[in-house]
């Protein structure tokens, strides 16, 4: 799809479940937002979300083998939605970030899922045919 202004309104990115790719592929996001004349601070709400999301393929996905992750970004409106795939490990999103977590009781991390939550709507998890799929949309302010 596309836009008014003749770009493509969608993109899509396949990288490896290595924080190196995660970075290359933040910066791909950016650039595509940037063409569409997104906001810089609803650019930072997005990476900031991505970037906890698929930290957490890396980590909990992929405990032993790394493999793929596959986005999917669409501008739609007044949001950007989102679409994670992987074919790692299954989980609960449910019993996670529901709550800020007690800065005693968390030594490093624990913070992720609670911003997701918090910076994004319409999260949604499911598992299909060994894939995990993750939805979820990021309101955007305003455009420039």
């Amino acid at each position: 799809m596309t836009s008014r202004s003749g770009l493509a309104t969608d993109l899509r990115l396949t990288c490896k479940a290595e924080t190196w790719a995660i970075r290359d592929a933040l910066g791909a996001v950016e650039s595509f937002l940037t063409a569409h004349d997104v906001r810089k601070d609803d650019i930072d709400d997005i990476q900031l979300v991505l970037a906890e999301a698929m930290t957490n393929i890396v980590r909990h996905a992929y405990p032993v083998n790394l493999d793929q992750i596959w986005l999917r970004v669409r501008l739609r409106g007044d949001r950007l939605e989102c679409d994670l795939q992987d074919r790692g490990v299954a989980f609960d999103p449910g019993q996670l970030g529901k709550s800020l977590p007690e800065p005693a009781t968390c030594r490093e991390g624990g913070y992720g899922w609670f911003i997701i939550r918090s910076l994004s709507e319409g999260l949604c998890y499911s598992r299909k045919n060994g894939r995990n799929t993750l939805t979820f949309s990021v309101p955007l302010i305003a455009m420039t």
